[in-house]
């Protein structure tokens, strides 16, 4: 089993066919091709594409996109040690790993024990599913897509969700994600209640026909009125009326709210997604 670190093209042309086995589970890995492919996020230079070969056959993939740690595909354990093994080389001080069990947990143990280093669990994420949507009833107002308008508003909230979800995380810009969305005309909505924004919610383009889900907030002083619901509820709907098969989102299993709301619109637990974090011993 070999690791092949691959520029972008051949990356794509090779390890697009196994990544869209499981659209749902490599809905992002998919993205940030995607993204890059288009334009939309460019290439920095410091991404890692990298291709797990057995016998001639892609058997696995991950991406590496600096600050952040590398992103597993679903892959097997073996191809996991190898991916581990090709990371010690690579990159020997990550300071974290995201991924899909069973994978990402045998990447932090083999990659802790050969770089020397102590692998401690990280944010305890789940990826769910939607086919289709159980709208809520009674929350007053209505969806918009977002205008060049709503830019600054966008990215204030957009940190706002950062300081809240991820404090202590990567460095993150804002801006940068805006702007990549808003000339598309439909991957950022708000609710509004009264003419006021109160919630948003993000898509992503579509990609081996599934949407995700992302960037769902409500400032402290709207929550508890179910706008955020109903922001989900309807660009979920949206997304499948205008092509995706699946919605995909992602949350923090520490956050039984926002779980069981989700469910209650209609989504389904797929899989846990796990960080690992890597500390000094």
């Amino acid at each position: 089993m070999q690791c092949l670190t691959e520029d972008l093209a051949t990356f794509t042309a090779a390890a697009d066919a196994w990544l869209r086995r499981e659209p749902v589970l490599h809905n992002v890995l998919l993205t940030l091709v995607a993204d890059r492919l288009s334009g939309d996020v460019p290439l920095s230079g410091d991404e890692q594409f990298v291709r797990v070969v057995d016998g001639g056959a892609t058997v696995g993939a991950a991406v590496h996109t600096p600050p952040r740690g590398p992103l597993l595909g679903a892959v097997s354990v073996a191809a996991a040690r190898a991916l581990a093994d090709h990371f010690v080389r690579a990159a020997p001080s990550l300071a974290e790993v995201h991924g899909p069990v069973p994978a990402v947990g045998e990447f932090a143990e083999r990659y802790a024990e050969c770089a020397h280093l102590v692998a401690v669990p990280g944010t305890a994420q789940r990826i769910f599913e939607l086919d289709a949507v159980r709208s809520p009833v009674g929350v007053p107002g209505r969806a918009r897509p977002a205008t060049t308008a709503d830019r600054d508003l966008l990215i204030t909230w957009a940190a706002a969700f950062l300081a809240e979800t991820a404090p202590g995380g990567p460095p993150v810009d804002p801006a940068r994600q805006i702007d990549a969305r808003l000339p598309h005309g439909d991957l950022l909505w708000l609710w509004e209640q009264a003419g006021t924004p109160v919630a948003t919610a993000w898509l992503s383009r579509p990609v081996a026909g599934v949407v995700r889900v992302s960037g769902v907030y409500t400032p402290p002083k709207w929550r508890g009125h179910g706008f955020a619901s109903a922001c989900v509820a309807h660009v979920s709907r949206y997304a499948l009326n205008t092509g995706a098969a699946a919605c995909t989102l992602y949350t923090d299993r520490a956050n039984p709210t926002s779980n069981r709301i989700y469910q209650l619109l209609g989504y389904r637990p797929k899989v846990d997604v796990p960080q690992w974090r890597f500390v000094a011993r």
